[in-house]
């Protein structure tokens, strides 16, 4: 609570100086004292009259510590999982992501522009239309299109890193009918090139364009045959007692069967995680959407070390063994003796990872300032 009082205070200092230069731009200012000016308005004065404000706000090392904080500093509402930010701090976020280029908005901390004051504050539900679907479903209140492909764009990049070799990892926007066709082009290659030892290839996507859930598929193939696949492995966030799916299953099904044919439910095999479990009923919608790319992506990963490391259980290796050996490579929701971890420590880990991505952000749009201000130095 401190340092965001702090905070508050350095903005409003810095408010100040910019107004002083800048008092052909108060055009917020009407007839209200000065200092309440500098509270009220004045930054929303400074957004609108400013190109790329929140580069020029990172530009003051204290408001650059303060937004690209650690998270261990940061109190996070214990059933919300919100941070607790400074009103200042809020009303960046907020007028970043409503008045500034999508490129500067830094994901997960503002809220839905039709969920703000003028000014940039969170606006009363009395105050949202009475048409508005907002006023009954909230929906992902930090989410949005930067803030999704902040989350893809991060984990993309740590499970590409790993493919090596036989390992092919398909981490790409589109379904996964699209990869499972890329899965059959590739095969086909490797056959005209004379290969001939069986290629692991894991996928990270959304089901189909009906079902938008994200999941994990291992698909094992011998490149001298690629029409069918030597082993499929399915990886979902809700596992149910077998032989009984995921409701979701018959997307899966049917998106294999429309490129393998429909032989291959005979060898199609159940290796989901119970992660979803953790959102029970009465959640807000927007905590299955936020968790879940998280725990698909630990799950891609998961099988692309076991393929590096273990690559003769992957293909022999019974259904248990092998989920059990992810549940090891899967410390943020597993314990050690295989339980999955408590609600809220999951809540926690993919809270904290949350947090991360817009500190990474921020990292990043500092480290691209510094360089435009020694290259025009």
């Amino acid at each position: 609570m401190a340092a965001n009082l702090c905070f508050d205070q350095e903005v409003h200092l810095f408010l100040r100086e910019w107004v002083n230069g800048h008092q052909q731009n108060t055009l917020l200012q009407f007839e209200q004292p000065f200092d309440e000016y500098i509270i009220n308005d004045a930054l929303r004065d400074f957004f609108l009259n400013t190109r790329h404000p929140i580069q020029q706000l990172l530009k003051k090392r204290f408001i650059a510590c303060h937004l690209g904080r650690r998270s261990k500093v940061v109190y996070f509402d214990p059933l919300s999982g919100d941070p607790l930010l400074a009103a200042t701090e809020q009303r960046i976020y907020n007028l970043a992501r409503r008045m500034d280029s999508e490129s500067m908005h830094v994901p997960f901390r503002a809220i839905h522009p039709n969920k703000q004051t003028e000014a940039g504050d969170m606006a009363d539900i009395g105050t949202y239309h009475t048409d508005s679907e907002l006023c009954y479903n909230s929906g992902n209140h930090f989410m949005s299109r930067p803030a999704n492909e902040n989350v893809f764009n991060e984990n993309r990049k740590r499970c590409i890193a790993k493919s090596e070799g036989r390992l092919h990892i398909l981490f790409k926007r589109g379904f996964l009918e699209d990869r499972l066709q890329d899965i059959k082009i590739l095969a086909a290659t490797m056959q005209n090139e004379c290969e001939s030892v069986p290629q692991f290839f894991v996928i990270y996507s959304r089901h189909s364009q009906q079902e938008g859930h994200f999941g994990t598929s291992l698909v094992i193939m011998d490149p001298t045959n690629p029409d069918f696949p030597m082993r499929v492995l399915v990886c979902d966030t809700l596992l149910k007692d077998l032989p009984r799916h995921p409701r979701w299953w018959n997307y899966f099904i049917e998106e294999y069967s429309n490129v393998f044919g429909l032989g291959i439910t005979e060898i199609i095999e159940d290796l989901s995680h119970p992660l979803q479990k953790v959102n029970v009923k009465g959640d807000h919608p927007y905590n299955h959407d936020w968790d879940c790319p998280y725990y698909a992506a630990s799950m891609a990963e998961a099988l692309a070390d076991l393929v590096k490391t273990n690559p003769e259980m992957i293909l022999n290796g019974s259904i248990e063994t092998i989920h059990n050996a992810m549940k090891n490579l899967m410390p943020d929701y597993y314990k050690k003796d295989h339980d999955l971890k408590d609600r809220q420590e999951i809540r926690k880990a993919n809270r904290l990872k949350r947090w991360l991505s817009g500190r990474e952000v921020i990292k990043n749009l500092v480290i691209e300032i510094n360089r435009k201000s020694s290259y025009e130095l």
